[in-house]
């Protein structure tokens, strides 16, 4: 059983020693892979939890709303004293919502990834709303994600 078949409801996540009450779940693929899909976990005090199984990958962070040293979209950007350089530019289409309200997870957006050595910052302008649900975080093992 993966750590995303145990979220099956409004119980908490350790990430880092640290404890987060789940408010959503849901799965999303992308306009350039429409077959691959990977899933949000939606964190209490808005922080975030990625996971793609086929890519073997998972970040944790929090959406920080805009932030405004990626408004030009450049091929690279500083960002909190790093160089972020754009690996993707892609749109995410929600399939299916397990739990959480649909008005919170992110539903049609087109986002701009950047990263630098463990970090990744994906920028999102939301289709619904046109704001920007930003999202500063970091790359962790599978293992680090605990549910309790």
């Amino acid at each position: 059983m993966t750590v995303l078949d145990k979220i099956t409801g409004h119980q908490y996540i350790g990430v880092n020693g640290e404890k987060y009450r789940i408010l959503g779940k849901a799965y999303y693929v992308t306009q350039r892979d429409p077959k691959t899909s990977y899933t949000k976990i939606l964190l209490e005090g808005h922080h975030v939890l990625v996971v793609s199984p086929s890519d073997k990958i998972a970040y944790f962070g929090k959406n920080m709303g805009r932030l405004s040293e990626f408004d030009s979209f450049s091929a690279e950007v500083c960002f909190d004293g790093k160089i972020y350089k754009q690996v993707n530019h892609d749109y995410q289409i929600v399939t299916k919502i397990d739990f959480g309200s649909p008005l919170e997870v992110e539903g049609e957006v087109e986002f701009w990834d950047y990263e630098t050595d463990d970090f990744i910052i994906s920028i999102a302008v939301t289709s619904r709303n046109k704001e920007r649900a930003d999202v500063a975080a970091r790359y962790i093992p599978f293992d680090e994600i605990v549910v309790v």
